[in-house]
């Protein structure tokens, strides 16, 4: 088995089903769906799709865990040389079999490739994935900044192939928890990996839905996200990674700015609990409009060079 796809899944069969339309069928890929304890409906549904694409893995938790836990799951059933992902309510463009051909010709630890972004059910263009597009375009005029950016602030799972013998010695897994339980994984990724390839190439299309997880925030997932990017900062500085994420200071600064004390002072706590020192922190929030500026332009650039080509 050379391939190895995972797929976490949670009560969205139809959209899965779509996913797995867009997955040619072949030899040498193995394709993993685990199911995060969808509810008695949607498993009979899975139950269909299991009779409709027989050379498909499907591994059912018993208990909703989240993300992270099924894709480790998935990562113990792995068998191929090159590990990837997908989201159930994402899919694959039409050229994903050429790209595992020429995959099979080389031999790197971690290979990036492109992605463009759609409104799932209107299938308009979206932007939820220009970060990975700049960083990708930063290929051609300067490879290094691009594959450091890839590396270490690419943190979604999809658009990246690995070899597994990377991810098993260095015992490399998902958080459990219910929200950026990609992010830790994608930066040891990142830093494990000595051999790096870009395709410049869209191979995925990233979907935007309504009422996924990654646009409901409550106060206590804004404080989860912040240990998160805290504990990334942290692994940085340790390992001389010249690179400071503010988005383990942006839910200090919305509690900040909605007057929110109560959970302004539960989330410094988190980051000093992640090795921030207060000076640190309070340094960070006067400079955080200088981030926040930053990012603006970097948005705008990425929306005029998708209007103007």
């Amino acid at each position: 088995m050379y391939f190895s796809l995972v797929i976490p899944h949670f009560n969205i069969p139809q959209l899965l089903r779509r996913c797995l339309k867009s997955v040619p069928c072949r030899e040498d890929l193995q394709v993993i769906v685990v199911d995060d304890a969808s509810s008695v409906e949607n498993v009979e549904k899975l139950h269909m799709l299991e009779s409709e694409f027989p050379y498909v893995e499907f591994a059912y938790m018993e208990e909703n865990l989240g993300g992270g836990v099924a894709r480790n799951l998935g990562l113990e059933k792995a068998k191929g040389k090159y590990i990837f992902f997908a989201d159930a309510d994402d899919f694959f463009m039409p050229n994903l079999g050429q790209f595992l051909d020429d995959v099979k010709e080389k031999d790197f630890d971690l290979i990036f490739f492109n992605a463009i972004s759609v409104d799932t059910d209107s299938y308009a263009i979206t932007y939820r994935c220009w970060h990975l597009n700049r960083f990708i375009r930063m290929k051609s005029s300067n490879l290094n900044r691009s594959v450091f950016e890839l590396k270490y602030a690419f943190g979604e799972p999809w658009c990246k192939m690995i070899k597994r013998s990377v991810i098993e010695k260095n015992v490399i897994r998902f958080d459990e928890t219910r929200i950026h339980n990609d992010t830790r994984f994608s930066y040891l990724v990142g830093h494990f990996c000595d051999s790096v390839f870009v395709d410049e190439r869209s191979v995925y299309c990233v979907t935007d839905r309504t009422g996924s997880v990654s646009k409901v925030l409550t106060p206590e997932r804004m404080i989860a996200r912040a240990k998160v990017f805290a504990d990334a900062n942290y692994f940085f500085k340790k390992n001389g990674i010249k690179r400071f994420d503010e988005r383990a200071v942006r839910p200090l600064v919305k509690f900040l700015f909605k007057m929110d004390l109560k959970n302004f002072k539960k989330c410094k706590n988190v980051l000093c609990c992640s090795g921030m020192s207060s000076l640190d922190i309070y340094i960070k929030i006067l400079i955080y409009p200088f981030y926040a500026f930053q990012k603006v332009c970097s948005s705008m650039s990425q929306y005029s060079m998708r209007l103007f080509g």
